[in-house]
């Protein structure tokens, strides 16, 4: 008897509580449904001198954030982290995310635009302020880093595999930097760089690239990169950078235009990936 009324009593909480449970509204996640595609489908093709987005300088020197603002949609898009970006489906959300990013790497068009170290400094202010950590923040290049950035040189020369992983993996973004190289009577002078964001690996050292100097139907149209190994002394005068580029990489192809004057050398690439702290 008294083990047929503790049955009895089990089975009253076990349905109370069941009933509770069912009251109880549902915790909100900042989450939406993850999106199916490939990282060059589910990134973003914004033009940084859109007029609509009214950047300063009509976005000559914006480059740096509208190319993270690709990666940080895509990650949003790819994973249905809906609080990381202020959205995924407007322009208008991007060109707020893109002035966002502006102002934590302190772009700033009067002294040329933006160096990998503000970006590395901002990618972790505004992570912070998001939410989230990195699974991995890694940078190549030879540029001055601050320091408490150094501990993210993985090396001075961006590394072919390295480069390629990064690109095939789907959590990853990956941002290449080149510097625009002029030939003078004391070799080659850097005037200038820009930032690409880097959707995909093909065939041997070909990349493809969102380039946000190009404008959206162009973006999709020309997107591949070949990088070439630079086995030949590259002098630079050293205030410009290193005092030789040999063993660089120079970039070509229709994802990246530029005069022929110019030798597009990959000065820096930044790769990272997330994970919610």
């Amino acid at each position: 008897m008294n083990k047929r009324l503790l049955i009895k009593s089990l089975r009253a909480v076990l349905l109370t509580a069941a009933l509770v449970l069912a009251l109880v509204p549902a915790q909100r996640t900042a989450t939406f449904a993850q999106q199916a595609g490939s990282k060059a489908d589910l990134t973003p093709i914004f033009w940084q001198r859109d007029p609509d987005a009214d950047f300063e300088d009509e976005g000559r020197m914006h480059c740096a954030p509208t190319a993270v603002s690709d990666g940080l949609i895509y990650l949003a898009r790819a994973n249905g982290w809906k609080d990381l970006v202020p959205g995924t489906r407007k322009k208008e959300d991007q060109i707020d995310l893109i002035k966002e990013l502006a102002e934590e790497f302190g772009t700033d068009p009067s002294i040329g635009g933006t160096n990998p170290d503000k970006i590395l400094t901002g990618l972790q202010s505004y992570m912070s302020s998001k939410g989230y950590e990195f699974n991995r923040l890694e940078v190549m290049t030879w540029r001055s880093l601050s320091a408490g950035n150094k501990k993210f040189r993985m090396g001075t020369k961006p590394e072919m595999a390295w480069m390629r992983n990064a690109a095939r993996s789907k959590d990853t973004v990956v941002i290449f930097n080149f510097g625009w190289y002029r030939e003078g009577d004391d070799g080659y002078v850097r005037k200038g760089g820009h930032w690409v964001s880097v959707v995909g690996a093909g065939g041997a050292n070909e990349f493809m690239l969102h380039n946000p100097i190009l404008r959206p139907e162009q973006q999709t149209e020309k997107q591949s990169l070949i990088l070439k190994l630079l086995d030949e002394d590259f002098i630079v005068p050293k205030d410009s950078g290193e005092a030789n580029m040999k063993g660089y990489y120079e970039g070509e192809g229709p994802g990246l235009p530029h005069g022929d004057s110019v030798s597009a050398i990959l000065d820096a690439v930044i790769v990272f990936s997330l994970k919610k702290e």
